[in-house]
């Protein structure tokens, strides 16, 4: 639900605002040494370039994340099974009643 108001917000904005992105522009980059420019883009290309980029350095950043989750998730399951092993094992020996020392009760 939440997802759909996002998408049709973002619809409703771009529709209202073509002419922004459909504007042109160069990039220009200026290193002392050299001067680049590049051809006139539409906006929107910039746009969708740079959320692309965002969304890659996002997925990346949380694949480390992932990857760590997912070794303790292994090391969790790992000592579940051992702990089960050892239920099994436990449950399997007799029971044994316990010599207690018969209190005497004192009499006076």
């Amino acid at each position: 639900m939440l997802w759909s108001v996002v998408v049709i917000f973002l619809v409703v904005v771009v529709v209202q605002n073509l002419d922004v992105f459909t504007h042109k522009e160069a990039l220009r980059l200026n290193l002392v040494i050299k001067k680049y420019k590049t051809e006139p883009f539409q906006l929107s290309f910039y746009f969708l370039g740079f959320f692309l980029i965002g969304l890659l350095l996002s997925y990346f950043h949380g694949l480390k994340e992932r990857f760590k989750a997912k070794s303790e998730i292994k090391n969790h399951l790992e000592t579940i099974r051992k702990l089960e092993e050892e239920i099994k094992v436990l449950k399997s020996l007799p029971v044994q009643k316990e010599n207690t020392p018969y209190k005497e009760t004192e009499t006076a």
